[in-house]
């Protein structure tokens, strides 16, 4: 239990601590929107291409090697972004992370599943899911107290020794006879290969778009590219003898609704909360320590939804949480539209705690949505989309959402500047790096500019950052409502006992 929980811990410390990390990360390399984009969307890109493939390869290979296989790659490749001199660095390494954070994170309950008998599996899988909460929710306080104290590159760097306990740990406890022999049927690499190149194109379109157009001919090559992967994807997997993703899942609509579902709740969580950060740390003025303290009550709130919502699933399925917490994701959303720079504690607080709600309440329901409703036999596949879908929600979260944060913030910040009064001459040599810079809360920086110019563009860049961060907080509320009318339409299934799940 202590290596698994160990390298489970390490992916997920990592993805919020990234998250805290990510503003100080592009002041020292000078990352741009896009940059930080591609730091978020490399290791879910990553992920949501290889998650399933990784299930696999435990099968054929030991769930012990290739877990532990996992450890050493993601300690390795967390090393690599702390020693990283560019933001292209970064990305290499990021993509390393995901692929490796796949090989633990599906072969993690394989392993706990092999160690304990099913009597006392329900209590780990339990205990499993609390160290998951709790690594969650301590993830922005590590992260930011690392940041304030030494250096954004420790808050990646404290993954090494944590992945050397675990392998040491793992090396010695885990089973080592843990795979299924002579399974001989091929790996769905064409699978793998149409996902990645489905996600890919669309992903670098959508973070292109704003910065050269969304009538530019590459842009528009890119999104039919992706689209036309997708498509083959979706053939592929019809045709394939052991699919990645088995279509036949689909034809149930409560596990469509339930993947749509998840898909929804990350997509509005991960790209709304990619600038909530920002703003904490480039607009509120919050040290890292700070920010990790503000995103506190939503990681409390998002642990006691998911825990706490398991009777309401066991005598009225899974319907009422999704709904629940589709209404709970609007409201927490429309509240932060009202979010101004200088917010207090409290004031910052109160949404953090509904969004978290309704986050928890989706996340544990969908899982019982997709897998409640799926064969016996296919628990397995099921899981693996169920995953997937995460990634892939917070893959398109990021990208889209950053398109239109920058595409209201290249709206807005010329009519800003000139009611802050600043001369059309310096409006004019602020081109469109300027406005990206915006777009990240940082104020841009003409040459020869007097005091009273810098306060006046400091004030338009506020006033056009958290005019872009409403707009996105306001579309993650519509998309979240539209979820709400979704989750009507998932039926009750069966109860999965012990679901857990990993993000």
């Amino acid at each position: 239990m202590v290596a698994i929980a160990l390298g489970v811990l390490i992916v997920s410390l990592d993805g919020t601590i990234t998250a805290v990390a990510n503003p100080v990360l592009a002041l020292d390399l000078g990352a741009s929107l896009s940059g930080l984009q591609w730091i978020t969307n490399i290791y879910l890109l990553a992920m949501a291409a290889t998650l399933v493939l990784s299930g696999k390869l435990g099968d054929r290979f030991g769930r012990r090697s290739v877990f532990l296989t996992g450890i050493v790659g993601f300690g390795i490749t967390s090393a690599g972004i702390a020693l990283s001199q560019s933001v292209g660095m970064v990305i290499t390494s990021r993509l390393g992370q995901g692929l490796f954070g796949a090989l633990i994170v599906t072969n993690a309950l394989a392993l706990l599943r092999a160690l304990f008998p099913p009597e006392s599996l329900p209590k780990a899988l339990a205990l499993f899911a609390s160290l998951i909460g709790a690594s969650s929710a301590a993830g922005p306080l590590i992260g930011g107290l690392l940041i304030e104290h030494t250096s954004w590159r420790w808050a990646f760097l404290i993954n090494v020794p944590i992945a050397v306990v675990s392998l040491a740990v793992g090396l010695k406890v885990l089973p080592a006879r843990n795979s299924t022999g002579g399974d001989s049927t091929p790996f769905d690499l064409a699978g793998t290969a149409l996902l990645a190149a489905a996600l890919l194109p669309i992903t670098y379109g959508l973070i292109q778009a704003p910065e050269i157009g969304w009538t530019n001919w590459l842009v528009i090559g890119l999104l039919l590219a992706g689209i036309v992967s997708g498509v083959a994807f979706v053939f592929a997997e019809r045709r394939a003898v052991d699919p990645l993703i088995p279509m036949r899942l689909f034809a149930d609509r409560s596990i469509s609704l339930g993947v749509l579902l998840t898909v929804i709740s990350f997509f509005s969580l991960v790209g709304s909360l990619f600038f909530v950060l920002l703003f904490l740390q480039q607009i509120n003025g919050d040290s890292p320590m700070a920010a990790g303290l503000h995103i506190l009550p939503m990681s409390i709130a998002n642990v006691v939804a998911s825990s706490s919502c398991g009777w309401v699933i066991k005598n009225y399925g899974p319907r009422p949480p999704l709904f629940a917490g589709m209404v709970f994701s609007a409201l927490g959303f429309a509240l932060f539209t009202g979010v101004e720079p200088r917010t207090g504690y409290l004031a910052l607080a109160i949404p953090f705690t509904v969004l978290g709600l309704g986050v928890g309440l989706v996340m544990t329901s969908s899982v019982q949505a997709i897998l409640g409703n799926a064969d016996v036999t296919d628990a397995g596949p099921a899981a693996g989309v169920h995953q997937t879908s995460l990634q892939i929600g917070g893959i398109l979260g990021t990208a889209v959402l950053g398109a239109v944060m920058a595409s209201a913030v290249g709206a807005k910040f010329g009519p800003a500047m000139d009611d802050n009064g600043i001369p059309s001459t310096i409006s004019e040599e602020l081109s469109g790096e300027a406005v990206r810079s915006v777009a990240q809360g940082a104020t841009p920086l003409p040459t020869h500019v007097t005091p009273e110019i810098l306060a006046a563009l400091h004030n338009a860049t506020e006033t056009t950052f958290m005019h872009g961060m409403h707009t996105t907080m306001w579309v993650g509320a519509i998309i979240s409502l539209l979820g709400a009318a979704i989750s009507v339409g998932v039926r009750r299934g069966r109860v999965v006992e012990g679901s857990t799940t990993v993000h």
